[in-house]
Order: C-alpha cells, then sequence, then structure tokens
C-alpha cells in the first residue's frame, strides 16, 4: 500500500508556475503523483504510477525528461539512497533522510533534528549547506515498507 497525501490541482499549477515551468498534462501528472506520495520512488515506479493515468499518452522517455526539467526548475528534489539509483522528492524544504537498510524505505528526517550537529564542528569549518541521511532499522514508524 503507498502512503498517499491528498494534492490538489491547483497545488500542482502553482508549483509549475513557480518554478517557471509551462503546466502540461505530462508534468502535472508527474508532479502531482509525487506531491501525492512520501515514498521517494525512482524513475521506473513513477513511470507505473503516472501510466495508470496517461495510458498510452506518456512514455518512459517522456517520464525521464519530465523528472528532470522538474529537477532542474527546482520543483523537486534527486535523492540518492543507493548507487545507480536516482529517486526524487517533492518535498523541496530543507530535510534530511533516513534509510531502512531492511526495506529500502526513505523517511524524511525534520531539518532542526540534525542542526545541533553543525554546532560541534565549531569555529574551524564554514559550513554553506549540508544533507544528513541516516541509514539502519526503523524500529517504529506508522507507515509499512514499500
Amino acid at each position: 500500500m503507498n502512503p498517499v497525501r491528498p494534492t490538489k490541482t491547483e497545488n500542482i499549477r502553482e508549483t509549475l508556475e513557480a518554478h517557471g515551468l509551462k503546466v502540461t498534462p505530462q508534468r502535472s501528472v508527474v508532479l502531482g503523483y509525487l506531491m501525492s506520495t512520501d515514498r521517494h520512488p525512482n524513475a521506473e515506479e513513477v513511470f507505473q504510477a503516472v501510466s495508470l493515468h496517461l495510458a498510452g499518452a506518456i512514455s518512459k522517455a517522456t517520464v525521464y525528461n519530465t523528472l528532470n526539467t522538474l529537477v532542474a526548475a527546482g520543483a523537486i528534489v534527486e535523492v540518492s539512497a543507493e548507487p545507480g539509483v536516482t529517486r526524487y522528492d517533492a518535498n523541496i524544504e530543507s530535510h534530511h533522510h533516513f534509510i531502512d537498510r531492511e526495506t529500502g524505505r526513505i523517511y524524511d528526517i525534520p531539518w532542526e533534528s540534525v542542526e545541533p550537529l553543525c554546532q560541534t564542528l565549531g569555529t574551524d569549518f564554514s559550513i554553506q549547506d549540508y544533507h544528513v541521511t541516516f541509514y539502519g532499522k526503523a524500529l517504529k514508524h506508522e507507515h509499512s515498507p514499500p
């Protein structure tokens, strides 16, 4: 079962326009799917999900190109969870990730929960940006594995 967050068509349109992108059916359905899930899917998983909505009207190449366009515009972000596999996240707010090594499930970790770590570096470093990925086993969480 794929936990889905509700997404309004207006939110999709606003997000595309706010990132300088023309609203097309393909971009809308790809972005809408990513905004509706917390699963951090790869391109193949996105294709499988959106092809149900645009059966025969969207190719794998279109999905890959749309994902690249959305990333380049800053409407979504890439998540590198494992070598050679890029996953996508419509949550563009600053946050970190926890990857369950048993299930492969990726969880969002609030930005502020890692902030104190930077303070331990002292004045030896000038941090401009950072992203932390934790690996382990999720012991308690409300969602089932993918």
